[in-house]
């Protein structure tokens, strides 16, 4: 089997689900445009009179504004020149962490080294709270998962982990939505992280974590991306059959496989390919074991997947597709 890390999990829209619909841009593009020209004000203000923590503060915001709107090298020299100033004065901890967090991601984006300052961040990653400077619950959680998302694609998954680590302890006992789903999110990027070191108990574990809040919110209609769940559980299945684990394995992909369907009929993918892969993954470890009626059954429904999907092309479409 081809072993799924989460970088294919954040892009399985590509493999499960159709293209998200263009969000309409245009009013919050307005208000940041609105708030660059306030900061540019600020920053003009304040820059005859030298270092402080007021100008440290305005170029961190009209960086971080530059970086919404993608205008990417205007903000890596607002957000290095506010790091000059951080090294050079006593910066409070919410401004030290947005600055080196926000740095993480243009570095990552110019293919710099984006632990370098990213590391920086998670020094003072301990002492930041929801009163902290530039910081609420939510701008926690979500720092904390893309600086994880960063290490991890940059291949320093063990410096992720302190961030997952915060993450976790701050949704911790939150019963709303949008915290459970981002729980969820980094439990499933804590099993990718322990995919990668090679320690596929931890992962499952971390997976299964993942998937039970998934199968909840599912279950209460909360549930943002049903693609994350089905992609989830497949990653623990992979993880499960590192171990042997043959009966989980196949739990967990029968959990993808009905998943995936469900979505397909709900209008929700436009594709059950993933899913025919799970099957004749299966049918494969069947039949490495010997068992040729279990993995019959699974080729069997890879061919009624594959079937039901061409009927409802014919029926869209009113011919049969061409065969190349």
């Amino acid at each position: 089997m081809v072993k799924l890390h989460r970088p294919t999990i954040r892009r399985r829209s590509e493999y499960i689900r159709n293209a998200i619909p263009g969000s309409m841009s245009g009013a919050s593009d307005d208000y940041l445009e609105r708030a660059l020209s306030d900061f540019n004000d600020k920053v003009n203000d304040l820059e005859p009179g030298g270092y402080s923590e007021e100008l440290l503060e305005a170029y961190v915001n009209r960086g971080s504004v530059l970086k919404m709107l993608e205008h990417y090298t205007s903000a890596l020299e607002d957000l290095e020149a506010a790091a000059e100033m951080c090294e050079a004065m006593d910066a409070d901890d919410g401004t030290y962490v947005k600055l080196y967090a926000d740095l993480g991601e243009l570095y990552e984006h110019f293919g710099m080294d984006a632990a370098v300052p990213l590391r920086k961040a998670a020094s003072r990653l301990g002492r930041i709270s929801s009163s902290s400077h530039h910081f609420d619950a939510r701008r926690i959680v979500t720092t904390c998962i893309r600086s994880s998302e960063v290490l991890l694609d940059e291949g320093h998954a063990e410096e992720a982990l302190q961030f997952l680590e915060k993450a976790l302890l701050a949704t911790e006992s939150k019963i709303d939505p949008w915290m459970r789903n981002r729980r969820m999110e980094a439990y499933c990027l804590l099993g990718e992280l322990y995919d990668t070191l090679e320690e596929p108990s931890k992962a499952t574990e971390s997976y299964g974590e993942a998937a039970d809040i998934g199968a909840d919110l599912m279950r209460t209609g909360n549930l943002e991306e049903a693609e994350q769940l089905a992609a989830t559980y497949m990653a623990k299945a992979e993880c499960e059959l590192d171990l042997g684990m043959m009966d989980q394995f196949v739990a967990d992909s029968d959990s993808a496989i009905l998943l995936i369907e469900e979505m397909y009929r709900n209008g929700m993918t436009d594709s059950v390919k993933e899913a025919t892969d799970i099957c004749h993954n299966v049918a494969a470890e069947f039949m490495k074991l010997g068992k040729v009626n279990e993995a019959e059954r699974y080729l069997m429904k890879a061919m009624s997947l594959t079937l039901e999907g061409a009927k409802d092309y014919i029926e869209g479409h009113g011919k049969r597709p061409e065969i190349e």
